[in-house]
């Protein structure tokens, strides 16, 4: 059963690969109000004291993988950046069947959360670095494990490039849960302000790659232009890699800024 249960919490935590497809921006730089989830270095603009995030997941019924997250990020002088975050994924409607599609008994539970706590504070003028401490909680029918993951990361910024290193739900025992972790790096480079149908923007270029304990690595490309601060458009692809199977992805985000609330859909 311990053999079992150890098997299943992987399965469970594979879930967030799901969330982390959305994303358009590497998993390593994201910076919006949900990126606690994916990098544990978080960036807050000078003007800003308190940042809410709320993320919702909705795959197509095939997947069936819904859930959503929330994240508080605030600014605690002389210590840097605190952030809390909660998450959770499930597949719904999943259950043993007889002679027909019909479920015959309860739906089977499975889903993975996580709970976070994390600090990230700027080590050298362009340099931040950030420590996150997360529960993991997975269940798959009657089997379920729960974890404790410790993740670092860093990043690079300087007026038009930004480098970023991150782990998540990284095992620090080394231990069976290590098999939870993926290995996030990213890459971008975004141009001065230039005119664009006579408003100004910004254009973007970015590469990320994720890597997994005994998986295969993922590759992401995109590309983005930023109208101020009320509106951004970016298109990408990714490669993703499996243990039988590799697939290439379109992806599509727009974000609409209205006053301090920003809106994403990808």
């Amino acid at each position: 059963m311990a053999g079992q249960a150890q098997a299943q919490a992987a399965v469970a935590s594979d879930l967030w690969r799901v969330a982390q497809g959305t994303l358009i921006t590497p998993a390593a730089l994201s910076d919006d109000g949900a990126a606690a989830l994916w990098t544990p270095v978080l960036v807050l603009a000078d003007s800003q004291r308190l940042r809410v995030g709320i993320e919702a997941l909705h795959a197509p019924s095939e997947i069936g993988v819904t859930g959503g997250v929330l994240s508080l990020t605030a600014r605690a002088p002389g210590i840097g950046i605190i952030n809390l975050t909660y998450g959770r994924l499930g597949l719904s409607g999943v259950g043993f069947t007889e002679t027909s599609p019909e479920l015959a008994g309860p739906a089977i539970a499975i889903y993975n959360q996580v709970t976070s706590l994390g600090i990230s504070r700027r080590l050298a003028r362009q340099v931040t670095g950030g420590l996150a401490v997360r529960y993991i909680d997975g269940r798959l029918a009657s089997a379920s494990r729960s974890q404790l993951g410790l993740d670092v990361g860093a990043r690079f910024e300087s007026a038009h490039v930004r480098i970023g290193f991150a782990t998540r739900f990284f095992d620090p025992t080394f231990g069976a849960s290590r098999d939870a972790a993926t290995y996030n790096a990213g890459a971008e480079y975004r141009t001065g302000s230039i005119d664009a149908w006579g408003a100004p923007a910004t254009l973007a270029l970015r590469y990320g790659v994720t890597g997994a304990p005994d998986d295969g690595v993922a590759h992401l490309l995109s590309a983005g232009v930023a109208l101020g601060p009320t509106l951004s458009l970016d298109v990408g692809a990714a490669r993703e890699v499996t243990a039988s199977d590799a697939v290439w992805r379109s992806l599509l985000g727009i974000g609409i800024g209205a006053g301090r609330y920003v809106v994403r859909i990808g």
